[in-house]
């Protein structure tokens, strides 16, 4: 199944199909995408999540509700109390949209453009819906309408699953970013590699559905050197591409996990899972500053 190019918009950072080990042995113990570090007075969690969830990717593995139970603190890529808020939709339109007066055709070939009208009208939208938006939004507004499509939806999602608990239980989140960060990591490309990765997804929509089943199947197992391997292999997720959606991101991510574990608090971090997979990881960048970071086994913690 060629559907990597789906995989990657749809989640951004999740951009693997199912590797063949996810189908455990008698004898292999289930292991949770979910890894640990600790010293003497406090752990961290790495907890990989997958943003977009459907109804039958339910229930969560368990790992996570005992993480977070143990956790006195959640972080968030984003700031969730900040992504709940009214403006901050408008706030986003306002990041992605195209100066004044310029329009996506000025910027995307025809044939892409009669693409993306094409998807649009299919879908009973308004056909020019994308001219205002930058390519990037583009890329990331496709992802958002075939994920609905299929029946993911981020309320289903691990981020506001523990959002939500952690409002409930009065525990404190933050995030890592801003929303302006994450939405400028995709304007630093040029509008022909976001239209290649647009014409990717738009040639793989026939597998979504089976995609999506990949990727959670995938993660449920946490196979991670599967996971890291199949996210290698893909033709689109290119080197420039994995540096700046993925790699720059885990190393300023570095700097927090360790203020965290100096402090002596259980801190659970929520964050995509292909953060935590392979070279230049999270969990890499850690052992390669001499810390030991174990995955957790299903059914511990």
């Amino acid at each position: 199944m060629n559907s990597r190019r789906f995989a990657l918009s749809l989640a951004l950072c999740l951009a693997f199909s199912p590797p063949a080990g996810a189908l455990l042995k008698a004898d292999e113990a289930a292991m949770a995408p979910v890894w640990k570090v600790s010293d003497a007075d406090s752990t961290v969690f790495l907890a990989g999540s997958v943003h977009l969830l459907r109804e039958k990717d339910l229930p969560i593995p368990a790992a996570f509700d005992r993480v977070y139970a143990e956790a006195e603190e959640i972080v968030f890529e984003i700031d969730m109390a900040t992504m709940m808020r009214p403006e901050t939709a408008a706030e986003m339109r306002e990041l992605g949209s195209l100066p004044q007066g310029e329009q996506l055709s000025d910027r995307f070939n025809d044939a892409t453009m009669t693409r993306l009208r094409s998807y649009l009208k299919d879908r009973g939208m308004p056909e020019d819906f994308f001219e205002t938006y930058t390519p990037g939004m583009v890329f990331l507004l496709l992802s958002s309408f075939e994920a609905s499509r299929v029946g993911a939806k981020p309320e289903l999602g691990l981020e506001m699953t523990y959002f939500a608990k952690s409002v409930k239980d009065k525990k404190p989140s933050r995030g890592l970013e801003t929303i302006a960060y994450q939405i400028s990591r995709l304007n630093r490309f040029e509008p022909p590699q976001i239209e290649e990765l647009i014409n990717g997804t738009l040639d793989e929509l026939p597998e979504s559905e089976k995609t999506l089943d990949a990727i959670t199947a995938a993660w449920k197992t946490g196979q991670a050197t599967d996971l890291a391997d199949v996210i290698g292999e893909s033709e689109t997720f290119s080197e420039e591409l994995r540096d700046i959606l993925l790699v720059q991101r885990n190393r300023n991510w570095i700097p927090e996990i360790e203020k965290a574990l100096a402090t002596d608090r259980d801190v659970m971090f929520l964050v995509g899972a292909a953060h935590l997979v392979g070279e230049e990881s999270v969990v890499d960048l850690l052992r390669e500053k001499g810390l030991e970071v174990t995955q957790l086994k299903e059914g511990e913690r």
